[in-house]
């Protein structure tokens, strides 16, 4: 901030000084014009004398000395015009430099009008907890600096942002909501603003779902069909209101878009399979329980994504159905997985469908499905679906290529 106000001083500085030397200047012209004045007095009245004493002398004659005293005439109203522009010209300038004087001071009260000083010891604060962290003291002035600039522009989106995600992350929900008000009024088509609107009426009204809140998810889903907070949302509310089969749908929705190293992940995937055991449970859903294993010798398993994955056995490539688990950093094996109609990807297809399927596990380095040289595979085992009474187990075995 030093730095900001050091160089409108050396600008208010240098325009003062250009002033100053126009001013003295004007005042040097203006001595000058004086004596030039002066002297063409003393030249008109000569030249008249000059001109009566020939008319007298009969050098010339009334008609010669009228024309004669007219040209004197103009000649010195030309004069005078000339000096007039100048003085004209030197007073444009003098105004010019004044409105250089002026264009920092008034710079410098809008500056302080709209509270863009304050921008600046908003980002000094932050440099500063960036460095040393925050504290109670810290966090007092953050708010206090960010009230004060949205005091003087109430429309700052930044501003309201900062302010919605500082209190969203210390789960303060209740004070973050009026700015995702206010932000929702400016970016009505901003699905993650909605969203999160709908996040924190959702969690300060009880957890419930009400028509305005309903409203908003609906929204920022039209606008952007993945958008996680809304997905997290339903979810939670399907979950809770024993809507399985629906929470699932959202979940799964979610989970496919979450990176893997992303702490939501065990919480979804948690979610998700116990859904799916609720779901199973409660009869809407078809089940078969799935224990896969890592082999002693393969050591550790690597970061990446575990994917389960049926096939038929009628040729078809596509498969019946696929489980995907990104794999967590304290991930303990083996893992159980249930494989549920929820998770057949042929559409409107259940696992009742199929008679038979082949069931195969890998893990993939790169999180994709398409198996590649470096990942961790295992064989797959054929089952019969009819009968299928206890969990079913696969092994990871190799890594492909070696």
């Amino acid at each position: 901030m030093m730095s900001l106000y050091i160089g409108l001083g050396v600008l208010l500085l240098l325009a003062a000084i250009l002033v100053l030397l126009s001013l003295r200047s004007r005042q040097i012209s203006q001595n000058d014009i004086q004596l030039h004045r002066r002297a063409q007095r003393d030249f008109y009245r000569q030249r008249q004398r000059e001109l009566r004493s020939d008319l007298d002398s009969g050098l010339i004659d009334q008609t010669q000395f009228a024309e004669l005293e007219r040209d004197l005439d103009r000649q010195l109203v030309t004069e005078s015009a000339t000096e007039a522009s100048s003085t004209v010209t030197r007073s444009k300038r003098v105004y010019l430099l004044l409105v250089l004087v002026l264009i920092p001071l008034i710079a410098v009260l809008i500056y302080e009008r709209l509270g863009y000083r304050q921008d600046l010891a908003l980002r000094e604060l932050q440099a500063e907890i960036v460095r040393d962290g925050i504290d109670d003291a810290r966090w007092q002035r953050y708010q206090a600096i960010v009230e004060t600039i949205l005091e003087q522009r109430p429309d700052s989106g930044e501003h309201l942002v900062v302010m919605a995600m500082l209190y969203r992350q210390q789960g303060d929900f209740a004070s973050a909501l009026p700015y995702y008000q206010r932000l929702e009024v400016l970016f009505p088509q901003d699905p993650d603003i909605l969203a999160q609107l709908a996040q924190a009426r959702y969690l300060v009204g009880n957890r419930k779902v009400d028509a305005q809140t309903r409203s908003l998810l609906d929204r920022a889903l039209a606008i952007n069909p993945n958008q996680g907070t809304a997905l997290g949302v339903l979810g939670i509310d399907a979950f809770a209101d024993g809507r399985y089969l629906e929470a699932l749908a959202h979940w799964q929705k979610l989970l496919i878009q979450l990176p893997a190293a992303s702490p939501e992940v065990g919480v979804i995937s948690g979610g998700i399979a116990e859904a799916k055991r609720r779901a199973v449970a409660a009869g809407d859903l078809r089940g078969l329980e799935v224990s896969v294993a890592l082999a002693p010798e393969l050591g550790a398993a690597p970061s990446g994504v575990l994917f389960v994955v049926a096939k038929s056995s009628d040729g078809n490539p596509m498969p019946v159905a696929a489980l995907r688990v990104p794999l967590l950093t304290t991930q303990e094996w083996p893992i159980s997985l249930l494989f549920t109609d929820a998770d057949v990807i042929r559409q409107g297809m259940g696992l009742d469908d199929f008679s038979e399927l082949s069931l195969s596990a890998h893990i993939s380095r790169a999180g994709t499905a398409i198996r590649r040289n470096g990942d961790w595979v295992g064989k797959p085992i054929q089952i019969e679906l009819n009968t299928v009474n206890e969990p079913l187990s696969l092994s990871i075995t190799e890594v492909q290529g070696n």
